[in-house]
Order: C-alpha cells, then sequence, then structure tokens
C-alpha cells in the first residue's frame, strides 16, 4: 500500500540533508557582537593583568602619595612653650566649680594623686593609686558633690593685720610659700601660686596648725603626704591644672580669672554642701 503524504507538511529531510556535525576545527558560535566567549575571557584576563602591572610600575616610578602633614604636637608638660606661642602656664587664675555639671566620678583626684605620687615619690608609688596624694577631693554628699580643694583665702591689711594665707601666717617654719613667675618647676608649681617647702615643713606629726586653722574656719584645703607625712597644698599645678584637663563634665571645673567684688573665703564642706543644696533643690534639709 502506497504512503499517503499530506500537501501542507514539509519533506522530512535526507540523512544525506542532515546538518553536518561539528569539528574540532570549526569555531565555536560567536555572540551577537561578534565576540566568542573564549576570546571575551582572554582579552579581560589580559586586560586585568595589565592594570596591575601598570599599578606596580606605576608606583615605582612616580613614588607613592604623601599623606597630609599633621598638626604639630603640644609640648610635653613641664616645657616652656616655645617663642611666639602663648604658654600654657597662666598666673592669676582660679579653680571654678559648678556643683550643677559636677557627676563626683573623682576624675580630678585620680590625675591629682598620680601627678603628685609620681612626682615626689616615683619609686614607692610606681604600681599604685594613692588619693591621699590629691590635692583636689570631690566629697559626696546627699544629692550634692562638693569639690574640697584650697580656695587661696587671704587676709587684709586693715583686718588682720597681714596680707598672707590664714595657713601661712600660722605656720612656724615659714614652710608655706607663694613661688613668683619664673621660677618653680613647670607644671608642678610656681606662676604665683602656693607650694610647700618640705624641708622646713614639721609634718603632721610635729605641727598640724595648718591644716587646723584651714578645718576650724575654712574648708579644709591642707591635706598630708602619706609617705613622709608633710603638708600638702593645692598650687595648681603651676598655672596649669591636670584635674580641669581629666575633667569629663563640660563646665563642672575650669579655670577662669580670678574676679573678687569684695572679701571673699571659702565654706567649710559641709556648710557648702547645704547652701548648694538649697540653692539647687530650694529647699532646706531637716537633718
Amino acid at each position: 500500500m502506497a504512503e499517503i503524504k499530506r500537501r501542507d507538511e514539509a519533506p522530512k529531510p535526507t540523512r544525506r540533508d542532515a546538518a553536518p556535525k561539528q569539528t574540532k576545527e570549526q569555531k565555536p558560535e560567536t555572540s551577537a557582537g561578534g565576540v566568542s566567549r573564549r576570546e571575551f575571557l582572554v582579552g579581560s584576563g589580559a586586560g586585568v593583568a595589565g592594570l596591575v602591572i601598570g599599578g606596580v610600575v606605576g608606583s615605582q616610578f612616580l613614588g607613592k602619595t604623601k599623606a597630609p602633614a599633621s598638626a604639630p604636637a603640644a609640648p610635653p608638660a613641664g616645657e616652656p612653650a616655645a617663642e611666639g606661642e602663648e604658654s600654657p602656664y597662666k598666673a592669676g587664675y582660679t579653680l571654678m566649680f559648678d556643683p550643677v555639671q559636677c557627676s563626683g566620678c573623682q576624675l580630678c583626684a585620680i590625675a591629682c594623686a598620680e601627678k603628685y605620687s609620681a612626682f615626689l615619690h616615683p619609686e614607692e608609688t610606681a604600681d599604685v593609686i594613692n588619693l591621699e596624694f590629691a590635692r583636689i577631693r570631690p566629697m559626696r554628699f546627699q544629692y550634692v558633690d562638693v569639690v574640697n580643694v584650697c580656695h587661696y583665702c587671704q587676709l587684709y591689711e586693715w583686718a588682720e593685720g597681714s596680707t598672707e594665707f590664714p595657713c601661712e601666717a600660722v605656720c612656724p617654719e615659714n614652710a608655706i610659700i607663694t613661688v613668683p613667675e619664673g621660677e618653680g618647676e613647670p607644671g608642678y608649681y610656681g606662676m604665683g601660686y602656693k607650694w610647700v617647702d618640705r624641708e622646713k615643713c614639721l609634718g603632721v606629726d610635729k605641727c598640724w596648725r595648718c591644716a587646723e586653722i584651714c578645718e576650724d574656719q575654712f574648708g579644709s584645703g591642707m591635706s598630708f603626704d602619706p609617705i613622709d607625712r608633710k603638708s600638702q597644698v593645692c598650687s595648681r599645678c603651676g598655672g596649669d591644672p591636670e584635674c580641669v584637663k581629666v575633667c569629663p563634665e563640660p563646665g563642672a571645673l575650669t579655670w577662669e580669672p580670678v574676679t573678687q567684688n569684695g572679701r571673699y573665703f571659702a565654706h567649710t564642706p559641709s556648710d557648702y554642701a547645704e547652701l548648694l543644696y538649697r540653692k539647687i533643690y530650694g529647699h532646706i534639709r531637716e537633718l
């Protein structure tokens, strides 16, 4: 029986008409742009290699870009400022304390103790922090912190017959001195601030008069070295107080020019705490 073919059906190709298989010698199909995949990969690798080699060679011939110059470093503590620069050590200034900003963190006392213990007894205090060396001492009261430090209370000629500090006036050995500008140890004492002559001071075991008058009438600003038991007082670090630089609360402890209207004396810490509590909270405590 003869095979019946449809007229609308395309004729099937014979084995001779079939497309020949691709051999190894034939090139692979190209992309729409006319570049084969192999050619694209080879070209990309060559380009990357060229960039790397060019960068290495260029850095050898042209050199590396120099980093911008940094600001000149500040002179180390204890060294005077260079000519034309403002000195960090200032005369005629005083410590100002804001009880609202103070958090009582004790960082001022720690910095003071570390500085002067290393200055006076470097070997004995190499591995310890003793707050007894601190000239400034935050004192904690209920809801109030009081920074206790020497306030440089001064007598008046027309009232007391002297212009000395009260602690200076009662010292039998004239050990509490004022170091004039240009003398002393930069960063520790000088610039017209107090210092204790340790060779003259009799110490806590034989005298105690400076601390006695300060505790009885003023703010207990005198303390004693725990090793040799000599008197110590805030020297304002010779005009650049360490406590002000380490204080983390803006405005809590500042270094300001002395301004005075009338007579000025320090309060005892307990009286000062009560005064601050009334001013901050508007209430008088019943203790």
